[in-house]
């Protein structure tokens, strides 16, 4: 048998392109493995935002009572929305916030019912069904 040496090996010219296929198999499955790594890592730090409205229901619990207190806030995507900041960072769009108070800046306090299981018409905050409203300064 004929040896031939290349990369410092010694390969029977009839075994090369085995050799050549097994190590191009073994350069895909350590890409693999990077690459799943990679995505496994890019779900673990998504998946950790609390700012924004939550996107799983947790024990079945859909509605939630909110008492809180914030600031009116007009935002112009989707054609323009009102929604409420709270002062603790949350983020709520009313389904039923009156016109009085449909002022940009204005702070208030209220109480409703809140939905966690899905987003805002607007994508923007957690829906909120509104019982009470109060402007405060």
């Amino acid at each position: 048998m004929c040896y031939s040496y290349r990369g410092g090996n010694a390969i029977p010219p009839c075994l090369w392109k085995q050799h050549q296929t097994v190590k191009t198999m073994k350069t895909y499955k350590s890409l693999g493995i990077l690459v799943v790594t990679a995505v496994a890592l890019c779900f673990s730090v998504t998946g950790c935002d609390t700012t924004g409205p939550s996107k799983t229901v947790q024990n079945g619990v859909q509605p939630a009572a909110v008492t809180a207190g914030g600031t009116v806030v007009y935002r112009e995507t989707s054609g323009g929305f009102y929604g409420i900041l709270t002062d603790k960072g949350g983020q709520f769009e009313p389904k039923n916030l009156d016109a009085r108070f449909r002022t940009d800046g204005l702070r208030v306090s209220f109480t409703g019912q809140l939905d966690t299981t899905q987003l805002g018409e607007h994508k923007w905050g957690n829906p909120i069904e509104l019982a009470t409203v109060l402007a405060s300064k």
